[in-house]
């Protein structure tokens, strides 16, 4: 089955996405009427969206950037959901795709995490479970995995945090934002006829 496919080999598959998407971007021609508040509404939004998925994603990160595969992690964001990491992303597609003002693709990208990612977080657990035992099956029947439970928080004193680990995680979690800008750009370049329009 292509999910358990795409759960093995996401990273690739991830990349296939992403530069599908740029020729995408690079090919269509921007919409002509960028005008009106459901318009401006949807990019405000969906900028939002962009924000709050990189500052999430890098706070997760803060919580693993010293002990992934090391130890379980399942205080701050992580003692709220057990994918906090792949909630992040899915703001952040979502994000992406409102504030360039094509709701459409955003409802496609969600529509992609929502069929394949499932099997890939449900191939991480089975992994965690033979890692962690029995540890990790009363986390797993604890914490919800989609929707934060906010009544579970609880974040330690302080974290042990590997510097290079979490410069990673930030250079990572800013690749919402740039993709924001590179689109911009992109429209611009079509604006001024410095690229050709296929579609």
């Amino acid at each position: 089955m292509f999910t358990q496919h795409f759960a093995a080999h996401r990273i690739t598959w991830s990349r296939v996405l992403i530069a599908a998407l740029l020729l995408f971007i690079v090919l269509k021609a921007p919409p002509q009427d960028d005008s009106g508040w459901v318009v401006e509404l949807s990019e405000m939004l969906g900028f939002a969206l962009l924000v709050a998925a990189t500052l999430w994603r890098i706070w997760c990160h803060l919580f693993i950037a010293g002990t992934k595969n090391g130890e379980l992690a399942s205080a701050g964001p992580y003692s709220v959901v057990r994918n906090p990491l792949y909630l992040g992303n899915l703001l952040g597609i979502i994000g992406f795709g409102l504030a360039v003002a094509q709701p459409a693709l955003a409802a496609l990208l969600g529509l992609v995490f929502a069929l394949f990612y499932p099997s890939v977080v449900a191939k991480e657990e089975a992994d965690l479970g033979r890692i962690f035992g029995e540890r990790y099956t009363a986390y797993f029947a604890r914490v919800p995995r989609w929707m934060p439970d906010w009544s579970l928080y609880h974040e330690p004193a302080a974290v042990n945090v590997s510097p290079r680990r979490l410069r990673g995680a930030i250079l990572d979690a800013m690749w919402f934002l740039w993709a924001f800008a590179l689109w911009e750009f992109i429209e611009e370049l079509h604006s001024l006829k410095l690229l050709p329009t296929l579609f």
